[in-house]
Formats: C-alpha cells, structure tokens, sequence
C-alpha cells in the first residue's frame, strides 16, 4: 500500500497502521476471525481456538519453512535441536543446524559457520566478506569446515560461539557441551546484521575490556590494549582477529591507548598474524612470548550462530 494510503471498510478507517488488542495469555473466547497480539505473537480465533498465524510454519519441510528458529520456537516451544527448513532472505526455503535447547541462551540459534582445526577460515580468507559458501549440506556439529547462507542472508541481532573441544562450563553460561562465547545485540545496540556484512563493515570494532567478557576463561592474556570485539587489526596487522581479541605488554592500557607495536598474544575465530612466528588457524589461541596468562595455545574447533 503507498505511503499515506486509506483503506476504509465499514468503520474501520487506516491512516498508518492498524493497532490490535494486546494480551499476556490467550484472552478467552473468541469470534471466528478476530486477531489479537498475544505474548508478542499475532493470533487468530479459528475453530474454538487462538491460532497463531504462522501455524504450520515450523520448518519440517521447504513448503512449511519458518523465518527463524526463534520463530518455530514460538509454536512450538518444545522443539529439539537439529536440521530446520528456513525462510531465508533472498536465499529461500534452506535447511539450517538450529540449537533449540533453552540452556543456550533461550535457544532459536542458526548455524551460520563451523571450523576444524585448520586455516580453512583465518583472518584473510574470504568467506568473511564474500557471500560464498562451502560445503552448505554439513548442517550439523561434525567435525568440519562448512559455511553457510545463514552467514550471508539472515540479519542477526545474537552471535553465539560453541568451542566443542575446549573444557566445558567455563564461558558465558555453563552446557555440557564445551565453552560458549555469546554477544546479545552485539552491533551498535542491537541493529540487525548480516555476517558478511559485519565483517565488511567492522573496524576494529570495540566491545569492551577482554578481561570483562565472558567468554575469556582457557584464552592467553597480556597486560595491555585488551581488545575483545570484531576485526581486531593491530597497527601493524600483527596480530588480526574477526572476532576475538588484541593483545599487547608494552604499556598504555586499554585500546585504543595501548601499545600495539608487537602483539605477542592473539586468540579468538578467524585469526592471522606474523609477530614471534606466523598463525592461520580457523579459530585458537596463540601465544608469541610474554604472555600474563597461558591458555590452551593451539587450533580448536568452533561453531558460529546467529539469532
């Protein structure tokens, strides 16, 4: 409908939009055909009964493909993890890993990237800032490198991180399943972004003190610049992190004051650096020299997802 539009019918009359009664639970009895905002889901009465009005999207099947796990979360709250169709932007009807289980952050997580112990996705590869994929058909938690169009196409509020062979219970909440990274509303408060696009985007984009996230438990440290955030660079690409941290001993504090002339310690997903030797490596930890805490200081797998 153009903008300012008037739709007039009976004695309905819409200048911008149409407000809808608003519930908590479902608000009883009903006529057939009334629709009303419940929970923060529009449902319509229908048979004796409110409907949410995306009933049947519950991702089984391309025809039946949901918006996101978030949303087959809604109709049916006890969804189990595993392979669901979604709707994705421009991509279509797609077959995504989703994490359903409520212990991960309320679940209605997406797969969007795995890595194994590798170089497949370092700092400088593209998959970062292309929309390519690879290997699209491993939706699930193998062992692997796969890339897919959920990293591309769906515009993400939630980045959650699972590292499956590090010490479980030890990261921004406690699973059995190895040590979580999460960031909720992890771009400029909360704006919805695509992957590629963050990472085409980011520049060296702060979060906050990597002494302060969550996440830091099992990672090397050093004294200084502390970066933990997107597209750690370094002056002098030393030491480059998509998303992880910046490290430094020579003074100055927390980034951006810190000393970055010879990062010695690097650690996150997407890593590539030359200071004390060189790394590549999907995902890790890495120590040159003149560590303040030893880490694990090696490869390690890892999972990325979006919400």
């Amino acid at each position: 409908m153009a903008a300012n539009s008037k739709l007039t019918s009976n004695n309905i009359n819409i200048t911008k939009g149409l407000i809808l009664p608003v519930y908590d639970v479902d608000p009883g009895d009903g006529n057939a055909g009334e629709i009303a905002y419940v929970n923060g889901q529009l449902k319509y009465y229908v048979g004796g009964k409110w409907t949410f009005i995306t009933e049947g999207k519950d991702g089984s099947t391309a025809d039946r493909a949901a918006e996101s796990a978030s949303a087959i979360l809604a109709i049916n709250p006890s969804a189990s993890d595993g392979v669901y169709w979604i709707n994705l932007p421009t991509a279509g009807p797609t077959q995504v890993y989703c994490i359903m289980n409520n212990s991960y952050n309320g679940g209605g997580w997406m797969m969007a990237m795995k890595a194994t112990r590798g170089t497949t996705f370092n700092f400088n590869a593209n998959y970062w800032t292309t929309t390519n994929t690879l290997n699209p058909t491993q939706t699930n938690i193998n062992d692997g490198d796969a890339k897919f169009e959920t990293f591309n196409r769906f515009e993400a509020k939630d980045i959650l991180a699972v590292w499956p062979d590090l010490t479980a219970n030890s990261g921004c909440f406690n699973v059995s399943r190895g040590h979580i990274w999460l960031e909720n509303s992890f771009w400029q408060g909360g704006t919805k972004i695509t992957l590629t696009n963050l990472f085409n985007t980011a520049n060296e984009y702060f979060i906050r003190d990597a002494n302060n996230f969550c996440g830091i438990n099992q990672f090397s440290r050093q004294t200084d610049v502390r970066f933990y955030g997107f597209n750690y660079s370094n002056d002098q690409n030393l030491a480059r992190t998509r998303w992880g941290f910046g490290w430094n001993e020579n003074g100055g504090g927390l980034w951006p004051n810190g000393n970055q002339g010879s990062d010695d310690v690097s650690g996150g997903i997407g890593m590539t650096g030359t200071q004390q030797g060189q790394v590549n490596y999907s995902a890790g930890d890495f120590i040159g020299c003149c560590q303040s805490v030893t880490g694990f200081n090696r490869s390690a797998r890892v999972e990325i997802y979006v919400r």
